[in-house]
């Protein structure tokens, strides 16, 4: 009787720590979508810790306060959308998950109006960082605009970076 060696892949769930194989007429199956015991989807993935869903949450914050901000508006709903919303839905969807690094290089890459954030988005609305006086701001609204544009463009940027450097198109 001849002796073979078989290989199989053994699953286990990060969630509930229990482990099975998964084979189909005598084969390997696909990767299944759930764990057999705990029945989560996201059993494979390590818990996110309560930083990275801040950083997270920011980012997706971005779409709706450069659409507020700069006005840009989504034609059929009268929404306001920027139009690198779709490149965060694309980033954060992004598997394996991004880093704290790369999630805080989207965010605080910029640095041209010392972070917006929805806490103070009205209440720094025209303030820019005066040049003249280190710390301190003064109001123009016009260069405010510039400003945010070009924040908004170089977020778009550094999300177009880090989503090519992962190999996705």
């Amino acid at each position: 009787m001849p002796i073979s060696k078989i290989e199989v892949s053994e699953y286990q769930c990060i969630k509930c720590g229990y482990k099975w194989i998964n084979r189909v007429n005598g084969k390997d199956g696909i990767t299944p979508i759930r764990c057999v015991k705990c029945k989560r989807t996201n059993w494979n993935e390590g818990s996110i810790a309560p930083r990275e869903i801040a950083l997270r949450r920011h980012i997706s914050y971005l779409k709706s306060l450069y659409g507020f901000q700069l006005g840009w508006q989504h034609p059929c709903e009268g929404e306001f959308q920027w139009p690198g919303a779709q490149l965060i839905e694309k980033f954060l969807n992004l598997y394996p998950r991004p880093t704290v690094a790369e999630l805080k290089r989207v965010l605080y890459g910029s640095g041209l109006l010392n972070g917006i954030t929805s806490q103070n988005q009205f209440r720094r609305r025209g303030w820019i960082p005066d040049p003249n006086k280190s710390g301190w701001l003064k109001y123009d609204y016009e260069k405010y605009k510039k400003l945010l544009k070009q924040e908004a463009q170089i977020h778009q940027e550094l999300l177009q970076q880090i989503i090519d450097s992962r190999g996705e198109t």
